[in-house]
């Protein structure tokens, strides 16, 4: 299977990938924080084609199937889809308990939501 992910991108630009190696924090919470911009990225991406929805599951599972469709495993998709919709509830937390909309987060959003769960 790694060599089937080898086709998959990053929607994060290089840029941001930079901003976020050179943040001062432990690889870990470095690492947190890319998976939850990768997943925001996404996320901006499926709101563009839904007419700015995106938190709804139909939308994410879609997009998951998409993306795992040459994969062509059940049980990564199902996989894929869990943890997206953990990305967006952890997000989703973080923009109400903030008054922000998630769709209008930066990396600074994201490191301060990664730095108070640690």
């Amino acid at each position: 299977m790694s060599d089937q992910l080898e086709n998959f991108s990053s929607p994060i630009k290089k840029e941001l990938a930079q901003e976020i190696q050179d943040l001062d924090l432990p690889s870990i919470q470095k690492h947190h924080v890319r998976l939850l911009a990768h997943c925001l990225e996404i996320f901006k991406n499926i709101s563009e084609v839904n007419n700015g929805k995106f938190l709804d599951d139909q939308f994410i599972k879609e997009w998951c199937e998409a993306e795992a469709k040459e994969i062509n495993d059940r049980e990564f998709t199902q996989l894929l889809f869990d943890q997206m919709k953990a990305a967006a509830k952890k997000l989703e937390f973080h923009a109400e308990k903030n008054g922000k909309n998630i769709l209008d987060f930066d990396l600074n959003d994201i490191v301060n939501l990664v730095c108070q769960n640690y």
